[in-house]
């Protein structure tokens, strides 16, 4: 109680001593091809309620991205190692809701914070869940090949210095166990997984990072010290995160991709095609109420707030990474300022996420009508009057979706031409948004921007053996960077057939 009015009030407590990691040096591209994919969403299956369904269909939910690590492990272009880029969202900390024995009430009911020592057992968790995974993950390594961590939303808890360990702890057990290797392979084993808190970057070729920094909804801000305000012990929640937890996350078998547009008549066709619009409309009805309020309360607790030890950790961060790369201070600076700012801190742009522009409006209708029913001034008049109301109300919504929208592909169009004008680099790569592209920018033709899509198993029925392959799995191959010059090619793997395949649009 004290605590929650000392937010309110700004005075909540601060974390005595906060371990922010520091990236080491990105080894230069020497010999190498890049391989860049985003979005797997290892996690998903990590919920209280779905074991059995996991545990019956954990070949399906695994087999596609092993698939692909088998096959990159046994092919090597002119015998060159690869350099794998996970450009964002590899892990799926937000929808792992098991918890240990003794969790509270609300651990139990809504899964485990973001603390370290809560994301280092979500960790565990997760890769005894997807074992296969991290199986083949550390098979790549192990072969000589090198991979790029780059933080995204969905793991935002690879901040975390414990859990970056213990990744790579994992991995390491996996590869060697207590059978095999010294003390020295070990290391080089290490040396070949690299964090990235912010993007990868190799000057005159490549800059990636996952795209989330310029969604208002999932920016973790800010972006190399993500801690709460008024609560460094914990990371930041954008309103997806709070979405997630709060709402998604109790309804088994729904998955949080490509929702972002949903409106009201989407949930009810979603409850509707599952034959449960009237069994499930007060439980929903509930949740949406009770999401409300976690999110204002955060607003009021913490968005509203700025934490000067995040900032100054933060920015100490970027001074060395002015040190560590060819950038310089102000590109730097320039990165940085291309960062939204977070609805969480926008009691309007919480109201406009949360549809309440439309419930309120939709009230404020139904109120009229009841009025005009009990004072009558005859029909024309209260004709014109609901007109009036109705349009007022249409409006209204109208110009709050406008203030907050959520096209992300369109932002990340334009923040891809801006970073390439600033760190003059000829590709420029993202993930986030799930929708694979590939073009040229407008400011020079030999510059590309990509976006890698996802790769998260298909949810359709899949396409016939040996067919046109559709399946959404996309990735991004770049040979002989460093040789040649750049010609990105944009991939589909074809769960089907378990084979890489080009691109063609569905």
């Amino acid at each position: 109680m004290w605590t929650r009015l000392r937010r309110l009030l700004g005075r909540g407590p601060r974390q005595a001593s906060i371990t922010v990691p520091v990236d080491d040096l990105t080894a230069p591209v020497s010999g190498e091809d890049l391989l860049l994919v985003s979005d797997l969403h290892v996690g998903e299956a990590c919920k209280e309620h779905s074991r059995i369904d996991y545990l019956k269909n954990s070949g399906h939910y695994d087999s596609h991205i092993c698939a692909l690590l088998d096959h990159y492990t046994q092919h090597r272009p002119n015998d060159r190692p690869w350099r794998l880029i996970l450009a964002g969202d590899l892990l799926d900390f937000l929808q792992v809701t098991v918890v240990p024995v003794g969790a509270d009430d609300d651990a139990r009911r809504y899964g485990l914070g973001t603390r370290e020592e809560e994301s280092v057992w979500k960790l565990r968790r997760l890769m005894e869940r997807h074992r296969r995974v991290f199986v083949y993950l550390a098979a790549f390594i192990g072969a000589g090949n090198r991979v790029e961590l780059v933080q995204g939303n969905h793991d935002e808890e690879l901040f975390w210095p414990a859990v970056r360990r213990g990744l790579v702890d994992g991995l390491v057990d996996l590869y060697f166990g207590d059978e095999t290797g010294t003390a020295g392979d070990q290391d080089r084993f290490r040396e070949r997984v690299h964090f990235n808190s912010w993007f990868y970057y190799q000057p005159d070729l490549i800059y990636v990072e996952h795209g989330h920094r310029f969604d208002e909804f999932c920016v973790t801000t800010p972006q190399l010290a993500p801690l709460r305000p008024q609560d460094e012990g914990e990371l930041t929640q954008p309103m997806s995160a709070l979405a997630i937890r709060y709402f998604s996350n109790l309804e088994r078998g729904f998955t949080t991709h490509d929702k972002e547009h949903w409106r009201i008549p989407d949930y009810v066709r979603f409850y509707r095609q599952r034959g449960g619009v009237v069994k499930k409309g007060i439980e929903v009805v509930g949740r949406y109420i009770n999401l409300i309020g976690k999110s204002f309360s955060y607003h009021l607790q913490h968005g509203r707030f700025e934490s000067a030890q995040a900032n100054e950790a933060h920015l100490a961060r970027v001074a060395e990474l002015a040190e560590q790369t060819e950038l310089e201070p102000a590109q730097l600076k320039a990165l940085d300022a291309l960062s939204a700012r977070s609805v969480m801190g926008d009691p309007l742009g919480l109201y406009a996420i949360l549809g309440l522009a439309e419930m309120t409006g939709a009230f404020a209708l139904v109120l009229t009508l009841v009025v005009l029913a009990l004072t009558s001034w005859g029909v024309w008049i209260d004709l014109a009057i609901v007109s009036l109301v109705g349009f007022g109300v249409f409006r209204w919504a109208k110009f709050v979706r406008r203030r907050f929208p959520t096209d992300i592909r369109r932002k990340l169009d334009e923040k891809a031409d801006a970073i390439s004008q600033i760190v003059g680099v000829p590709v420029v790569a993202m993930g986030h948004c799930h929708s694979p592209k590939r073009k040229r920018l407008a400011h020079n033709h030999r510059h590309f921007y990509l976006n890698t899509g996802n790769f998260i198993a298909p949810e359709t029925t899949p396409h016939a053996p040996g067919a046109r392959c559709i399946c959404p799995t996309t990735y991004v191959e770049l040979h002989q960077p460093d040789v040649k010059g750049v010609s990105p090619e944009l991939k589909r793997w074809c769960c089907v057939d378990n084979a890489p395949r080009p691109f063609e649009p569905s």
